[in-house]
C-alpha cells in the first residue's frame, strides 16, 4: 500500500527559482573566496615590495657609496696635567687640596673626519690625511667656578695662523716609531671673546698626539675607523713625552700658553638610525594592519 502511494504521487521537484537562489549563492560564496583570495595574494606583493625598500633604505645607509664623505666620529675625554708656561681661566692643571678639594680640569669632546680621504703621502708607512676633519667641539671644566668653556673647529683659521686640519698615522715597523696625531685649529665658543686672566686668550690649535707606544699598534697606515687603544700609547712626562696625549694652545699678546694632558678615553661613537628610517618602519605596518583590516571586512 505504501508503495502503491509512493507511486502515485512522485518525488516533488524544487521550484526554479528556489534552484536560482541556491545556485547564486554558492556562486556568490566562491566568488567571495576568490576575492579573498586575489586581495591575499595583492597584500602579499604590496608587502614584499615596501618590505624590499625598506631593507634598500636600511643598506644605502648604512654602506654609503663613494661619492659620499664616509664620515666617522670618535668621542674622547681627558684629564689635564701640566701647563706651559702657566694655566689660565679656572682651568686646573693639578688637583688643590682644599676644602673642598679641587680636582684638575677634565676635557670632553668629539671630532668627524672622512674616512675616505685619500692619502697625500706616499711613503707607505706614514698616512697624511689633509682637510680630513670635518667638526670637531670640545669644553674644558672649571671645577672651582662649577661651569665650563666650550671650543669648536675654525676650518679657516681665523686667527691669521696656518689652519691645522689633519690626521697623521704613522705605521712604522719599530713599534716606538708609530703614532697617531691630529692636529685643528680651533676657536672660543664660550665666552664667545677671548679668556681673561691678566691677559686676553684665544683658543687656536688643538692637537691629540698617540706616541711611542710599547707595542705594535697600526698594521698600515690606512686612517683607522675605530680608534686605537690608548694602554701601549705614552703617557705625559716631564723627561720623555712633553707633548702628553693632547694639547690645547692659547695665543696671548705675551706668547702662546699650551695646557697639556692625557685621554682616559677614545672611542666610536654610536650613530642613531635616521628618524626617516623609523618613519618609513612605520609607515609599512600601518598600511600592513590598513590592509588586513579591509580584507577581513571582505571576507
Amino acid at each position: 500500500m505504501i508503495a502503491n502511494h509512493l507511486g502515485k504521487h512522485p518525488r516533488r521537484a524544487f521550484p526554479d527559482d528556489l534552484k536560482d537562489r541556491i545556485r547564486q549563492s554558492a556562486h556568490g560564496w566562491t566568488t567571495v573566496s576568490e576575492n579573498s583570495r586575489i586581495m591575499e595574494h595583492r597584500l602579499a606583493v604590496v608587502v614584499s615590495g615596501l618590505f624590499g625598500c625598506f631593507l634598500l633604505s636600511l643598506v644605502a645607509w648604512a654602506c654609503p657609496t663613494n661619492a659620499v664623505a664616509h664620515s666617522v666620529t670618535f668621542d674622547f675625554t681627558g684629564t689635564f696635567g701640566a701647563a706651559d708656561p702657566h694655566s689660565l681661566g679656572g682651568i686646573v692643571i693639578v688637583p688643590i687640596a682644599s676644602h673642598p678639594p679641587y680636582p684638575a680640569s677634565t676635557i670632553s669632546g668629539s671630532f668627524t673626519f672622512d674616512a675616505d680621504m685619500t692619502d697625500s703621502h706616499v711613503s707607505g708607512t706614514v698616512g697624511q690625511y689633509n682637510r680630513t676633519i670635518e667638526s670637531l667641539s670640545f669644553s674644558v671644566t672649571k671645577p672651582i667656578t662649577g661651569d665650563a668653556y666650550q671650543f669648536g673647529f675654525d676650518p679657516s683659521g681665523s686667527s691669521g695662523r696656518p689652519a691645522q686640519n689633519s690626521i697623521v698615522v704613522n705605521a712604522n715597523g719599530a713599534a716606538v716609531n708609530q703614532s697617531y696625531v691630529l692636529s685643528a685649529s680651533v676657536q672660543n665658543v664660550v665666552p664667545a671673546g677671548p679668556i681673561v686672566d691678566g691677559d686676553n686668550y684665544f683658543a687656536r690649535q688643538f692637537f691629540i698626539s698617540l706616541l711611542k707606544p710599547s707595542s705594535s699598534v697600526f698594521a698600515t697606515d690606512a686612517l683607522p675607523e675605530t680608534p686605537p687603544g690608548l694602554s701601549p700609547f705614552s703617557l705625559y712626562s716631564s723627561l720623555t713625552n712633553l707633548n702628553g696625549q693632547f694639547r690645547l694652545v692659547f695665543s696671548s699678546t705675551h706668547g702662546d700658553h699650551t695646557l697639556i694632558g692625557n685621554l682616559t678615553s677614545l672611542t666610536l661613537a654610536t650613530v642613531p638610525i635616521p628618524a626617516a628610517v623609523y618613519l618609513f618602519g612605520t609607515g609599512i605596518i600601518c598600511l600592513v594592519a590598513m590592509a588586513r583590516r579591509r580584507l577581513t571586512q571582505v571576507s
